[in-house]
Order: C-alpha cells, then sequence, then structure tokens
C-alpha cells in the first residue's frame, strides 16, 4: 500500500508545469533553487507550489540557458567543486572544468556563453563557450576576490562583486567591465551580488550599511548607479536577487531564525512572498527558469 501511494505521488508529479501542456495556454516561469540541508536543485511556481527535485547533487547557484533546456551550477566535489551543465530532466551532459576552487556560473543571454568564478591562483572571473573552450578572463585586484558574475542583457559586459581584503576586514564593492577584459571601472562600493534587469535598465544587488557590514539587503538602481532604493525593510540578512525574465519581480534569500528562505518581490517593493524554506529544509541561490515547456519527466518531490 505504501509503495501505491509512493507511485501515484510520483505520478501527480510528472511536471511541474502539468495543467499548462497544452499548445493554447503559456506555461509558467519557475523558479530554481538549492536546498540548503540535504544539496541538489529544485523547481517550483513563483508561488512555492508543484515543487520539485531537478538534480541530486550537493549542487549551487543554478543558471539557466535561454532556451530553457541546459542549466549550468556548481558541484561539490568533496572538499572542491566543478562546473557542470545539465539537460532540464537533471542529467548531466557535460563538466566545464575539472575539481577545483569554482563557483558561480552565469549563462550570457545570447546563449553562447558561460562566466564562472575560479579562484585557483587569482581570483578571476573565467569565460568559457558552452563546450567549455576558453574564451576569456576578467581578473580581480591583486587583493581582491570575485564572486557573482552577471551578464548584461546584450551579453557585452560582465559585473560582478570584488571583495577587497582590508587588514582582517573587507569592502565589497561591484565592478563592471566588457567581456574582453577593457572598460574595467567601479560602478558601486558597499555593495555585493549584482543581477542586472533582463532590459538592461536596472541593476539589483545586495547593500551595505557601513563598510564593513557582513549583512545587506536588496536595493535596485538604475544601470548607471542612480536613483538607488531598498525595495525590502526587512533587517534580515539578504542575498543573490535575480530578475524575473520580464521584470516584474525579484527572487532572492532571506535568512532568519538561522533558515534561509527564498522571497519574491515586486521588482519596485513591496508584494513580498516567502515562496520557499518557510517549512522543511531552507533554500537558496534562486533563479529563474525561461517560461518554455518543461520536458515531462519522473520527479520526485521537493520538501
Amino acid at each position: 500500500m505504501k509503495r501505491l501511494l509512493a507511485l501515484c505521488g510520483i505520478g501527480a508529479l510528472l511536471a511541474v508545469t502539468s495543467g499548462t501542456d497544452t499548445q493554447s495556454a503559456r506555461p509558467p516561469t519557475l523558479l530554481t533553487y538549492a536546498v540548503e540541508s540535504s544539496g541538489g536543485l529544485c523547481l517550483a511556481r513563483p508561488d512555492g507550489t508543484r515543487r520539485v527535485q531537478l538534480t541530486r547533487g550537493k549542487d549551487q547557484a543554478p543558471s539557466w540557458s535561454p532556451n530553457g533546456r541546459r542549466v549550468v551550477f556548481s558541484r561539490q566535489v568533496g572538499n572542491a567543486s566543478r562546473i557542470v551543465v545539465a539537460d532540464a530532466r537533471g542529467r548531466v551532459v557535460r563538466s566545464l572544468t575539472q575539481a577545483g576552487a569554482f563557483a558561480d556560473p552565469a549563462w550570457s543571454p545570447d546563449g553562447k556563453s558561460i562566466a564562472y568564478v575560479s579562484r585557483d591562483g587569482r581570483s578571476r572571473v573565467a569565460i568559457v563557450s558552452t563546450a567549455g573552450r576558453v574564451l576569456g578572463q576578467l581578473l580581480a585586484a591583486p587583493t581582491g576576490v570575485i564572486s557573482r558574475p552577471t551578464w548584461s542583457p546584450d551579453s557585452r559586459r560582465i559585473a560582478f562583486a570584488e571583495e577587497i581584503a582590508m587588514d582582517s576586514s573587507g569592502s565589497s564593492r561591484i565592478v563592471v567591465a566588457n567581456a574582453d577584459g577593457t572598460g574595467r571601472r567601479v560602478l558601486l562600493g558597499q555593495a555585493s551580488d549584482p543581477a542586472w534587469s533582463p532590459n538592461g535598465s536596472k541593476i539589483a544587488y545586495v547593500s551595505y550599511p557601513s563598510r564593513f557590514a557582513e549583512t545587506g539587503s536588496i536595493v535596485v538602481a538604475n544601470a548607471d548607479a542612480s536613483g538607488a532604493h531598498h525595495i525590502t525593510a526587512a533587517a534580515a540578512p539578504e542575498s543573490r536577487p535575480a530578475w524575473s525574465p520580464g521584470g516584474q519581480r525579484i527572487a532572492f534569500t532571506r535568512r532568519t531564525g538561522g533558515k534561509s528562505t527564498i522571497v519574491v518581490a515586486r521588482a519596485e517593493g513591496g508584494g513580498e512572498r516567502v515562496a520557499v524554506g518557510a517549512r522543511g529544509s531552507g533554500a537558496v541561490n534562486p533563479a529563474w527558469r525561461p517560461a518554455v515547456l518543461l520536458v515531462k519527466a519522473r520527479r520526485a518531490a521537493c520538501r
């Protein structure tokens, strides 16, 4: 009887887009996130419903290809990590790196390139083709540590966070550079986790109240850093803003009471909803999958 009930449960979760897989209905945009405690990537509707498992490894920082057929992420391998690409069923189809100190992959909007952080040696953003061929790199400042690269919508520029070591503390800033390494400039100080809006007119990021503060909150500004405003009023630490494909919503991680949750809010502020993590395992690293049909497959539920 228990086995029969389990099979029925799996059958009900054959596709997170069930009920919309018709020619007349547009498939929903889906949230992808990493499970904080047990690892693995999961998919869910923007309101947190129909949560199903995508991968089962110790996986972080998902980023989808523009057509929604592939997802790149970092996978922990022992004490190291590597950058891998999986299909929409969650099956790994390619490893872009060997095991090392790699993190935060980002698929370019034109679908041709993937940027990721390499900390083997001097911290840098590595840029490769989708087949893994090296195309270029963006080096950190001599004492800098890079994180969270994000592409401009035209795939010509990359913004990233750079933490500069200063005595026993650090100061984080957002740097923008052309993908060929030219035109490097500091866009914002006391900030990290940049994310360009889909049309390129705005940038979301984490803003810190002081130079050496360790926690910050989500801010949206114009692409030139003017007109900055907080979209949340929470005192809890926030990180990893991610724009929905249409640019109306932003998902981000908020940590409260020792647990991480995925919160979705309107890009202009307000309308907050805890989508994932209020119950069960915590959730981090939100990303949005394009509104294209998700291939049907047997998928276990994510708690």
